[in-house]
């Protein structure tokens, strides 16, 4: 899984996306260690945007901040935007925590990178009304907000030890490849990313 990760703007490729983006939009957004429904930028096929960490989840209070690779296509929320909505988180690393043992609750916390990159995760968005822009009682209008959700997969061997999930990280060859729309299941395949990792 994957329920932290950092954007450091110092990063040279993301300098190049902090730049994009403040072309792109005049706003704020979080940098810095990103938490759940924080506003951070997102690649897309068209552009480079903001977006809030997060899905709202339809069933009870909170966010889907991470869909299952292998059950994309079952979900309702995700399989209509496998195709239409995928995007690219950028960052320069995800948090990780691992128990230290079974009869303590106590973590050690990880912070997980790729050698000579940032990360390209994968990712899903869609546009969702948000109810807490509504003008009045009365005004129907309510504003749209754009917000995103990691896609995760079985860890890999460099950080399995760790957690048993991890984001789908990609290439910056095969982000383009995937925003474009490569089926995901060959680019699954042909996923080799190898991490490192730190006590963070």
């Amino acid at each position: 899984m994957c329920g932290r990760y950092y954007f450091d703007v110092d990063d040279e490729e993301l300098k190049e996306v902090v730049q994009k983006v403040q072309n792109n939009e005049n706003k704020d957004f979080n940098t810095g260690e990103i938490y759940p429904t924080n506003v951070t930028p997102i690649i897309t096929a068209e552009n480079i945007i903001l977006a809030k960490w997060g899905f709202p989840n339809p069933k009870r209070k909170g966010y889907i901040i991470n869909a299952r690779v292998e059950t994309l296509m079952e979900k309702y929320m995700f399989k209509n935007l496998v195709n239409t909505k995928r995007c690219i988180v950028p960052a320069s690393a995800y948090f990780e925590w691992k128990i230290i043992s079974d009869n303590s609750k106590q973590k050690t916390k990880y912070i997980i990178r790729k050698p000579n990159s940032i990360l390209y995760m994968a990712g899903l968005y869609n546009t969702f009304k948000n109810h807490n822009k509504q003008l009045s009682l009365f005004d129907d209008d309510y504003e749209d907000i754009i917000q995103f959700t990691i896609i995760t997969k079985e860890a890999n061997p460099s950080v399995s030890f760790i957690h048993n999930r991890m984001p789908l990280i990609f290439s910056k060859e095969e982000m383009q490849a995937y925003l474009q729309g490569k089926d995901l299941h060959e680019l699954l395949y042909n996923n080799k990313i190898i991490l490192e990792y730190a006590i963070s």
